[in-house]
C-alpha cells in the first residue's frame, strides 16, 4: 500500500517541479525559476491561458509606460522653466556705453505655469508608478499560486470508483 502512495506522491512533485515560477523584480522586471529576465512578451505567452492575468498584467504595464511619461515630461517642463529663468535674469547682451552691460530690469517670473505642470506631473506620477508595481506583483503571485494548486496541470481531474468481476478500485483521470 505504501509503495503505490509513493509513486503518486513523486508523480505530483515532478509535475510541480516541471512548472514555471516567476520572480518579481524592482521595476517591472520578471525572472524565471533560473533567474533568468523573461521578456514582457513571454510573460504574455505564459498569461495567455488566464485572461484575468493577462489584462492585469497588460493594464500594470500601461500605468508603468503613463507614470514614465509623466515624470520624463513633469522634469522636463521644470528643467525648462529653470533654463529660461535662469537666463531671463541674467546679463544683457547689449553693452552700454563704455563698453559694460547691464542687468536686465525685466521681472522675473520664475515659477511659471510651465513649474507648476512639471509639480503636478510629477506628483500625479509617484501613485501612478506605486500602482503599477504592485499591480505586476500581484498577477506573479496569482501564477505563482495557480501552478501550485494544479489549475495549468490538470484540466478536470477526476476519481472514479471501478468495480468489475475481479474486486474494487479507484481510477484517477487527469485530463
Amino acid at each position: 500500500m505504501i509503495k503505490p502512495l509513493f509513486f503518486l506522491l513523486l508523480f505530483f512533485c515532478s509535475l510541480q517541479s516541471h512548472s514555471q515560477k516567476l520572480v518579481y523584480k524592482s521595476n517591472g522586471t520578471i525572472l524565471d525559476s533560473e533567474s533568468q529576465k523573461i521578456s514582457p512578451n513571454q510573460v504574455r505567452e505564459l498569461l495567455k491561458d488566464n485572461q484575468q492575468l493577462l489584462e492585469d498584467y497588460n493594464d500594470g504595464r500601461s500605468k508603468k509606460t503613463l507614470g514614465n511619461i509623466l515624470i520624463i515630461s513633469g522634469l522636463g517642463f521644470l528643467t525648462a522653466d529653470l533654463v529660461q529663468g535662469v537666463t531671463a535674469s541674467g546679463i544683457s547682451a547689449t553693452p552700454i556705453g563704455g563698453g559694460q552691460y547691464a542687468l536686465q530690469d525685466e521681472e522675473n517670473n520664475y515659477p511659471s505655469l510651465m513649474t507648476y505642470i512639471g509639480i503636478a506631473a510629477v506628483i500625479i506620477a509617484i501613485p501612478i508608478k506605486i500602482g503599477f508595481s504592485n499591480k505586476i506583483k500581484n498577477v506573479v503571485t496569482e501564477y505563482n499560486n495557480q501552478n501550485a494548486t494544479g489549475y495549468k496541470q490538470f484540466n478536470q481531474p477526476r476519481l472514479d470508483l471501478i468495480t468489475n468481476s475481479s474486486g474494487i478500485g479507484l481510477r484517477m483521470t487527469l485530463n
